[in-house]
């Protein structure tokens, strides 16, 4: 793993500053204030999903390697250190994951178009379901661009107690590239476990009425959001307060709420829509955990990593084109392979060094506070046709359930074509008049 084209600006007026003031009136609140107007840019690359996955819950601009384009050559996966055995095993295990991702995934011979589809693949299984199997061990690259400030959160994270040495060789090459009085500034002892067990507590109740039948549920809103985002539109144009209004309007406030609400939005005023907020409880595979911290919009906490290597008994995300195959029961043995092996690791190596044993078919558990602008936008994105199966499931049954909180708000939660023309362009999925049909009926 290494760090490469990294650049930065400001760095020059950043030692200056340092220097005047002696690090003695510096500390970490005044240095975020400065930090905030430096670019850092750099490429992380042959770093594993379990890094990149940590490092992509920091929530500044990352794009990855897409796993369609992950090589199963010697080399392609980062473990931890074991001893000479349990590296064996390990090698082996993961040797086999690669080598039924390589077999389910393989592509029908002759020429086609674009991006394979389903019929496409000898199996019938896309490569998209194919890397379920994949661990988090497998190598990726993630292009980096953050403001200055984010190096606080960034180096707190590579120097997590919780995380063990998974980050020591990466911090390191980072080091390399930034000033040594900035160095001498940033945290670099940090332990996010100190105040693990009381948040838990706080979120205990709300992970325990998340499950694989019920992975998606409301769990807090407003009590009427077409009130909420309508008065947040008329609060600039209105000479007295809201709750004047409110009065004013007495019963009809919330039919009257709801007219403003249709026409700004209309007029394209999007950002009133952030005044409405709701919270949700999801469970879904690491594959979709990752995409949904991609959108960066939403403020999510998630159950610890390690919950998933203790629960041995939690069910995996298998796709339908993998569980109707002839390799489902080799699937579910190599599944079930990692959860006995990466409990071995726990026990002789400690939890950190697990957590790259972890599968993308493992399931997580996660509360998401977000505005209705920005779950409009995301929305957009995963309702698509073209968007990977899981997360749409998951965002249809999100826009059926916030659709019965307002039916206005949310009425352009839909994928573009319901409305004008395909993004796609030449992945367009063809299907246009099924995804209206679809949803021009709910």
């Amino acid at each position: 793993m290494r760090i490469t084209n990294f650049e930065a600006t400001g760095f020059d007026s950043l030692v200056a500053w340092i220097k005047r003031n002696n690090n003695i009136l510096i500390n970490e609140l005044s240095l975020i204030q400065v930090l905030k107007t430096v670019n850092i840019s750099f490429f992380l690359e042959e770093i594993n999903r379990l890094q990149s996955t940590l490092i992509c819950e920091l929530k500044d601009s990352y794009v990855q390697q897409s796993q369609r384009y992950v090589t199963m050559s010697e080399g392609s996966y980062i473990l931890p250190k074991l001893e000479e055995n349990d590296g064996k095993v390990a090698t082996e295990l993961i040797e086999k994951a690669f080598g039924l991702y390589g077999r389910m995934s393989q592509l029908k011979e002759g020429s086609f178009k674009g991006r394979p589809k389903s019929e496409h693949y000898m199996h019938g299984i896309p490569i998209e379901d194919a890397r379920y199997i994949l661990p988090l061990s497998t190598k990726t690259n993630v292009c980096v661009a953050m403001s200055g400030d984010k190096l606080i959160e960034f180096f707190k994270l590579m120097n997590d107690k919780k995380y063990g040495n998974i980050f020591t060789s990466l911090c390191e090459d980072l080091v390399s590239y930034l000033p040594s009085s900035l160095v001498n500034l940033l945290p670099r002892d940090y332990d996010s476990n100190v105040c693990g067990d009381i948040i838990s507590d706080y979120y205990s109740d709300y992970f325990s009425r998340i499950s694989t039948e019920n992975n998606l549920i409301m769990l807090d809103c407003f009590s009427d959001i077409d009130m909420k985002v309508g008065f947040g539109a008329l609060t600039s144009t209105l000479k007295e307060t809201p709750s004047q209004a409110i009065e004013k309007w007495g019963k009809d406030a919330p039919v009257k709420a709801k007219c403003v609400v249709e026409r700004v939005l209309g007029y394209g005023h999007d950002s009133i829509a952030e005044q409405a907020r709701t919270t949700f409880g999801m469970m879904c595979s690491m594959v979709t955990y990752h995409q949904q911290l991609r959108h960066r919009l939403s403020q999510n906490y998630r159950e610890e990593l390690f919950e998933l290597i203790h629960d041995k008994d939690r069910e995996v995300k298998i796709p339908d084109t993998v569980k109707n195959s002839v390799y489902y029961q080799e699937y579910m043995s190599i599944v079930n392979d990692f959860k006995t092996f990466r409990l071995l690791v726990v026990k002789k190596y400690g939890q950190d060094q697990a957590l790259s044993f972890l599968l993308n078919c493992d399931q997580i558990k996660l509360i998401i506070s977000s505005n209705a602008r920005s779950d409009i936008s995301m929305l957009e994105d995963r309702t698509c046709m073209n968007a990977q199966w899981e997360i749409r499931e998951l965002a249809i049954k999100k826009l059926m359930l916030l659709r019965k909180l307002s039916s206005v708000i949310y009425e352009k939660a839909l994928p573009p074509c319901v409305y004008g023309k395909c993004r796609e362009m030449k992945l367009t999925c063809g299907q246009q008049t099924k995804v209206r049909n679809q949803f021009l009926g709910i």
